[in-house]
């Protein structure tokens, strides 16, 4: 896809709950300056960049996967994405491009992605009645250094954030950042780092925090245990909520689908559940997934949903090589000038992401944070169909004003 073109209206992913460690963190100190308000709702966004989202969430799946297969798996793409994003606006020459083309953006450059990103925010602002979508974005950077003005304007303006100077190498510096995380995950996400060390510059952290009540609520008195069959053929009991209601719904060779709509019906659950699990995440396709979704049809359905709890935690330097984002993580040839101004070469030494994810009777709850390390140098008259996810399924929760995929996983066990 060629997007040099969509300077003004390219969708970037939603912001969940991220967070970018460029040479470590510090304490919280005062003043702090960010956007006021909240920027206002666009009327219109492009699809296109949504199309690169599924591409870069997919393809992160994907190779995450390869090294998980037979367990559980929850990311969020969109939050990897969005503070590599902001990242990438300290980037340079060919570890801009790099990074950009890996994201999924083609040629667009960052003046198209960081327009973009406050038409997004603009959009998360107002998630509708019964979900609640907050986001918040912060910077710190190392007390004695200079953020690069062109940065500092970008982050303030674009993305919103906040701006605090501090200290790094000491243990307050790791308790600041998970605080401010954990605030804005309502714990969720209690502990995003361990430690951050002296040789830390920069931390910019994103946050989000996603809550979506069900349209159809389920009734707690038919929840029950039921058999659900994981992968290596064995079975497992666990708790499956039930109801009959019109829902979304594809059912095609080999698949079933189904769409669970949260509050006034724009933010959804996706579940697909294939016949056969096995290649079936590294089959999948932004145009096969862009297909079943486009393909559902409202039909009322008896949905036995099973519930869901599980934390997941992921290193992401490797799957972000394999798709192609190679020079930022090389000491050699990495170019981040345009963070800080020093001569000190800075490039990524560790992306760490961390997930929450939690589906009951009344509905969703769902957070994500991304750490990223810099070092210097109709009722039918018959039965409706009935869709019984008792096997391993693929989940997504979307923002379909958009089209952009929030959280996309894969739950293999939901014991």
């Amino acid at each position: 896809m060629r997007m040099s073109a969509m300077r003004k209206r390219l969708i970037l992913p939603a912001v969940l709950l991220a967070g970018l460690l460029l040479q470590g963190c510090g304490g919280l100190l005062p003043g702090g300056q960010g956007l006021a308000a909240a920027p206002p709702r666009p009327e219109s966004v492009d699809p296109a960049l949504a199309e690169a989202a599924d591409r870069f969430g997919i393809g992160l799946l994907q190779a995450v996967y390869a090294d998980r297969q037979g367990e559980n798996l929850f990311l969020s793409p969109v939050s990897a994405q969005v503070i590599l994003s902001l990242t990438a606006n300290g980037a340079r020459g060919e570890t801009q491009r790099e990074m950009l083309a890996a994201l999924g953006y083609g040629e667009a450059d960052t003046g198209a992605v960081n327009e973009a990103m406050r038409d997004v925010l603009g959009i998360m602002a107002h998630p509708g009645e019964q979900v609640e979508l907050t986001t918040a974005n912060a910077v710190w950077y190392l007390k004695g250094f200079e953020v690069v003005p062109a940065f500092r304007e970008v982050a303030r303006e674009h993305y919103g954030a906040e701006l605090y100077e501090t200290e790094f190498g000491r243990p307050q510096a790791a308790e600041a950042i998970n605080r401010w995380v954990a605030r804005r995950t309502r714990d969720r996400i209690p502990a995003l780092i361990d430690k951050t060390s002296e040789d830390t510059r920069m931390v910019l952290v994103n946050a989000l925090y996603f809550k979506g009540e069900w349209q159809e609520p389920f009734n707690p008195d038919r929840t029950e245990p039921g058999p659900f069959h994981r992968p290596d053929g064995s079975v497992v009991q666990v708790p499956f909520m039930r109801q009959t209601e019109t829902f979304g719904y594809l059912a095609e060779d080999g698949l079933v689908g189904v769409r669970l709509p949260y509050g006034e019906g724009d933010l959804a659950l996706y579940a697909f559940m294939p016949d056969e699990w096995d290649g079936f995440v590294e089959g999948l396709t932004p145009g096969r997934f862009r297909g079943w979704i486009d393909g559902m049809a409202e039909e009322r359905i008896r949905l036995a949903l099973p519930k869901v709890r599980l934390e997941d935690a992921h290193e992401l330097q490797d799957p972000l090589r394999a798709l192609g984002m190679e020079r930022a993580f090389d000491a050699e040839q990495a170019d981040f000038s345009g963070l800080l101004d020093t001569p000190e070469p800075l490039y990524v030494d560790r992306v760490i992401q961390k997930t929450y994810l939690e589906i009951h009777e009344k509905g969703t709850e769902a957070a994500g944070a991304t750490a990223v390390e810099m070092r210097p140098g109709s009722a039918p008259l018959a039965a409706p169909p009935e869709v019984v996810l008792d096997r391993p399924f693929l989940l997504a929760i979307r923002d379909d004003r958009t089209g952009v995929t929030l959280f996309l996983g894969a739950i293999l066990d939901p014991s």
